[in-house]
């Protein structure tokens, strides 16, 4: 400790100490009137406690920390939503939030450095839905955690660990595959039964085009006249329409969800004379597949189209939709020999696990085609 006399007359006192939290020397003073033994003594002791309170105050990096473990689920959510917006296109985004809302209720008064790996797994597993449906849930919840994990609230991303049921859960996948495609014959009489009762022709129409083309829906309701080379019969994707958050008739189109998904398909002679049905009855010059009041297809109602008529002629012991027709065109295509490589460049997919995990049937046809060929091999 020292001192020095001050112009008023009274004293400064002085300690210097080495601060180990913030690695430097610091100092504190205190001002008496009197440099006596007393004064003095009384200045070590009020320099005492004030280093012992400096030393408690925290340092920025400490605060930082501290309003990070006090961040809840819901305020992290809101911080990373902004960013995520930006990130994604808007239909993802849209399906990202309904798949995550359930969590954030469940969670969003828990600080995010207390949600740990079982809360997650026993969130998960609680959940009454598919194997498959829950392995999503925890990527768009693993997503998040990685946020906070990037920006320091948390050490470690607690989604990481989940460990989800496989076998019995894929299984059951597999034996649901049969449900999820249509054979030749069972789309034959749907359409049959359209045209009989005289069902809205462009909705029968769409349908069997969906199925001969294996398009979703988004890229199916964007086709445009000048998307298709009549001339070499091909069909060019490179957009889809972005029906989930803008309004139909907006008309939104952006590019696809990836790269893979970009791609050109040849079109079979059927599909040409869809193509020519809808030209010459042109209701709109650009877009080729709209409803009778020259509208674009709205999802629900081309979906409930499906639903409906399907049902009443081969009942409703399955699940009918406008993606089951896109499955059925991959199922068209294994029937028909088309190698895996050539199934994945129609289809869009880049991940040949992606078509080989969805579309993991065999129909009959082929079953009795693989019988019929051991039949013949004599050893």
């Amino acid at each position: 400790m020292f001192y020095k006399q001050l112009d008023s007359g009274k004293y400064r006192y002085f300690e210097k100490y080495f601060d180990e939290k913030r690695n430097k020397w610091r100092q504190v003073t205190v001002t008496l009137k009197s440099k006596s033994r007393v004064a003095q003594s009384e200045a070590k002791n009020r320099l005492a406690r004030k280093i012992e309170q400096s030393k408690k105050v925290p340092t920025a990096n400490e605060l930082q920390e501290q309003i990070a473990q006090n961040k809840t689920v819901q305020e992290i959510y809101e911080e990373w939503v902004v960013i995520r917006k930006q990130d994604v296109k808007p239909g993802s985004f849209v399906a990202e939030q309904i798949s995550l809302r359930g969590f954030i209720e469940k969670f969003s008064k828990y600080k995010v450095s207390e949600v740990t790996t079982a809360d997650i797994q026993s969130y998960l597993m609680e959940l009454d839905i598919a194997n498959s449906t829950r392995k999503n849930r925890r990527i768009y919840i693993r997503i998040l955690f990685r946020y906070a994990e990037n920006i320091g609230y948390i050490d470690s991303n607690p989604a990481d660990k989940v460990v989800l049921p496989k076998v019995r859960l894929e299984i059951e996948t597999l034996e649901r595959a049969n449900e999820k495609f249509l054979s030749k014959e069972e789309m034959s009489s749907v359409l049959i039964f359209c045209k009989s009762y005289k069902k809205d022709i462009r909705y029968t129409l769409a349908m069997e085009f969906i199925f001969l083309t294996g398009c979703r829906f988004g890229e199916f309701a964007s086709i445009r006249y000048q998307d298709i080379d009549f001339k070499n019969k091909l069909l060019r994707i490179d957009h889809t329409l972005e029906y989930r958050v803008a309004k139909y008739d907006d008309r939104v189109i952006q590019t696809p969800k990836t790269v893979g998904s970009i791609r050109t398909i040849s079109l079979s002679n059927r599909c040409l004379e869809i193509i020519d049905y809808f030209q010459k009855n042109c209701l709109d010059d650009k877009f080729v597949f709209v409803n009778a009041v020259g509208g674009i297809f709205r999802q629900p109602v081309f979906y409930k189209f499906i639903c409906d008529n399907c049902q009443k002629v081969l009942g409703n012991e399955r699940k009918y939709g406008i993606h089951l027709l896109r499955h059925s065109h991959v199922s068209l295509l294994v029937e028909l020999g088309v190698p895996i490589k050539a199934i994945m460049e129609r289809v869009g997919h880049r991940d040949e696990s992606i078509t080989l995990r969805i579309y993991s049937h065999i129909s009959g046809t082929i079953k009795n085609e693989i019988s019929q060929k051991l039949n013949q091999i004599n050893l």
